[in-house]
């Protein structure tokens, strides 16, 4: 059972005992339903999940009924699936299986914005550079196809595909739920006198997926090119994804099959995924299955995928410090009253540290003592359910997970007040702990959010995911329109509600940061958003705006170099980035490597020169390689998979100086089965990193004097207090 994550876990614990209901799970729905994208169906319902496993053959033992979506080119082993409720337990234990997720819901987050970025002088040159022969994907809450930002000079749709997950009808082969339409149904659907009795689509009220296709995309026809998009030739694919509208966009299956759809009808064009949703669940490393998916379709040549940070500043959802041995720290979490939904946070530490997590309820209640391996359920005096689930090597990181379910039990509402999470350390070897929020997903009335208590939030770490993916491009926002249009004094700065880094590893993200206040760009048809400057537009602020910015520009990079990977268009964006001014004067964890500069990132790509790896075998215990120009190179080593992934290495061996051959012996690390992850760095500072398609390189070790780091030695005695 340990394959399963804490929510299916819990969900199969509500379940356990009670008789099934009849008539299917309709009338009877479990705990954590809307925690992990449930359905009604046969006994207790079906849950999307996705999986990690060395094949398909899991879903041929569970039968032709659970839905397998995920494509079988896929070369990390990450599948999407519906499974029955009833079948998780077999799908756990199946042998090709080591983890199974949870989908879970993910929550959304131009005329002077374009000027800022320097995109106009790319536009209007005589050779210009507008996005040509590029893809611009956008995963959102759909699209007003009839917007004529959307269409050519000559009314057709520029719109290639347009999925609709949410469709009640089932489309053809291409997709496996919902519906798909195709550049011909949506110009018969633009010919005819009422388009949506042909193509029955529409964006949400809020118009979200308009509004940020429009930064991206648009060509703003109707109004002279002022509110055009950043990439205005660019084709378009969009998928619609299926949520609840005004609250979520979607779940993280949803997502991964969405991504996938955009790339493989993108091919062989070079395509831009934007990704402007995300949420709180998880460790914030890379870790989670649909952030390993991305980075294995962002590490393709052409394939670029760009993701919001989200507006997690000011929410006060994450609380984090570093605790030292024999010491105690108490988080704050204060429930507002009223509140009927599941409560779930998340608390990570380092493997190495043992670290206990207890409860106190508003009304006085206190748990046990819960150790990492260990899992316990209490009932508070209010009637709530409590369950706390501590995983040692969680998602396969080395490090450890305690999740905690807070449900209204026989109660009508979790308790208002003050909960108490308690965190106590035996041995401590690094002390770092972080503690997050899972946002609710569902509208409760515009009801206040749980979130930690002033002495225990902080607000670093707060990218939302899937933006912590390494391979990612997570863009922050600053202001290029002050709200108050007389009020000129923010102009430059970071937004207040941008979330920041760095990831729970200390990666750096955001990667840059672009305009994200008060934009400008298409107004959906059906919005229930205020107008301006006229009904066609609309000003709508997030940082789902500012990755917008960033996935345009992306897509003009990949109109001038076609064949660079998603980590290395980053590079290009992140070297051209400005700084100074209003802006950091070094890269930090608020910006990033800067401001977005456009025109700067285009001179770079046309000069850019990237070492390529070659050749690459094993000799014994030795990696050998080349490269097409002299580089530096160093390898990264560990003996499990899934903590490479997230950038742990056990060991780097540098090379020496700079040249095409190379050679890395790994005998100093003593006997083991290392992978490995080549990184190269040519003579400008670019960097091309080569994981064999997200296999790494295997490397046999029988012999051997270790060089692996010594054992942990406790760090020093550090008391801190929430």
């Amino acid at each position: 059972m340990g394959t399963l994550d804490p929510r299916l876990r819990h969900l199969l614990g509500s379940v356990a005992g009670r008789p099934v209901p009849s008539g299917g799970a309709a009338a009877a729905v479990p705990a954590l339903a809307s925690r992990v994208a449930w359905r009604p169906g046969k006994g207790w319902g079906v849950v999307d999940v996705l999986i990690r496993s060395a094949d398909l053959s899991w879903a041929r033992k569970l039968g032709p009924t659970d839905m397998v979506t995920s494509d079988t080119v896929n070369k990390i082993g990450v599948y999407t699936g519906r499974v029955a409720v009833d079948q998780l337990e077999t799908l756990a234990r199946h042998e090709s299986v080591d983890r199974v997720e949870a989908s879970r819901p993910l929550f959304p987050e131009l005329n002077v914005s374009r000027d800022d970025v320097r995109a106009g002088a790319l536009h209007d040159n005589p050779t210009p550079v507008r996005g040509s022969g590029v893809v611009v994907a956008v995963a959102d809450s759909g699209i007003d196809y009839t917007h004529p930002n959307f269409r050519h000079d000559d009314g057709s749709s520029r719109i290639l595909y347009l999925w609709d997950q949410g469709a009640r009808v089932w489309g053809d082969a291409w997709v496996p739920y919902g519906i798909d339409y195709t550049k011909a149904d949506l110009d018969r659907a633009l010919g005819a006198a009422d388009p949506f009795a042909v193509v029955p689509h529409s964006d949400d009220e809020v118009g979200h997926g308009t509004h940020v296709a429009g930064i991206a995309a648009g060509n703003e026809r109707s109004a002279m090119g002022m509110y055009s998009g950043i990439a205005p030739e660019a084709d378009l694919i969009v998928v619609a994804l299926e949520g609840t509208p005004g609250v979520t966009l979607g779940t993280s299956a949803r997502l991964a099959d969405a991504v996938e759809y955009a790339v493989n009808q993108a091919a062989p064009r070079p395509v831009v995924v934007n990704i402007s949703q995300g949420t709180n669940g998880g460790g914030h490393a890379g870790e989670t299955l649909i952030e390993q998916k991305l980075d294995e379709l962002a590490s393709r040549p052409g394939v670029v995928i760009v993701k919001s940070a989200g507006n997690e500043r000011d929410w006060s959802v994450h609380a984090g410090g570093r605790i030292g041995a024999r010491q105690s720290v108490t988080l704050d979490l204060l429930v507002p009253r009223g509140n009927r939904q599941d409560e779930i946070a998340e608390i990570w530490f380092g493997g190495d540290d043992h670290i206990t997590v207890a409860v106190q309820a508003p009304s006085g209640l206190v748990s046990r003592a819960v150790a990492p391996g260990q899992r316990h359920t209490f009932t508070t005096i209010a009637g709530n359910d409590v369950t706390i689930d501590s995983v040692p090597d969680s998602a396969g990181t080395g490090d450890t997970s305690v999740t905690l379910i807070v449900t209204a039990g026989m109660a009508e509402e979790i308790e208002t007040g003050t909960w108490q999470i308690r965190l106590g350390a035996d041995q401590v070897c690094d002390g770092r702990y972080d503690a997050w929020i899972e946002r609710a997903p569902e509208d409760d009335g515009g009801r206040e959010h749980s979130r930690f208590a002033d002495g225990s939030c902080d607000p670093s770490r707060t990218i939302t995911i899937p933006g912590t993916a390494r391979r990612v491009i997570t863009v922050g926002s600053h202001v290029t329109r002050p709200r108050i249009l007389t009020d000129a004094s923010g102009l430059g700065r970071l937004s207040p509600f941008s979330s920041s880094g760095p990831t729970r590893l200390g990666a750096r993200k955001p990667d840059l940061s672009a305009p994200g206040e008060v934009i400008v760009s298409a107004r959906c048809s059906n919005s229930a958003m205020p107008f301006g400057p006229d009904p066609r537009h609309t000003a709508l602020s997030g940082t789902s705006m500012a990755a917008s910015h960033v996935a345009g520009a992306a897509a003009l990079v990949l109109s001038v170099r076609p064949d660079l990977t998603g980590e290395q268009v980053k590079q290009l964006l992140q070297v051209a980035a400005r700084r100074g001014g209003a802006g950091p004067d070094a890269p930090d964890d608020d910006w990033g490597a800067g401001r977005l500069d456009l025109a700067a990132a285009i001179a770079a790509a046309r000069a850019a020169r990237f070492p390529a790896v070659r050749g690459v075998y094993v000799d014994g215990s030795a990696l050998v390689f080349g490269t097409d120009i002299p580089a530096d190179s160093s390898v990264h080593c560990h003996t499990v998979r899934t903590r490479l992934a997230v950038g742990k290495t056990l060991a780097t061996l540098a090379g020496g100086a700079a040249t095409t051959s190379h050679r890395a012996d790994l005998t100093t690390l003593g006997p083991g089965d290392y992978l490995c992850e080549i990184v190269v760095s040519g003579p400008d500072g670019l960097v091309t990193a080569d994981h064999n398609d997200g296999r790494y390189y295997a490397v046999p070790v029988l012999s051997g004097v270790s060089e692996r780091p010594p054992p942990c030695v406790p760090a020093a005695v550090v008391a801190h207090h929430g």
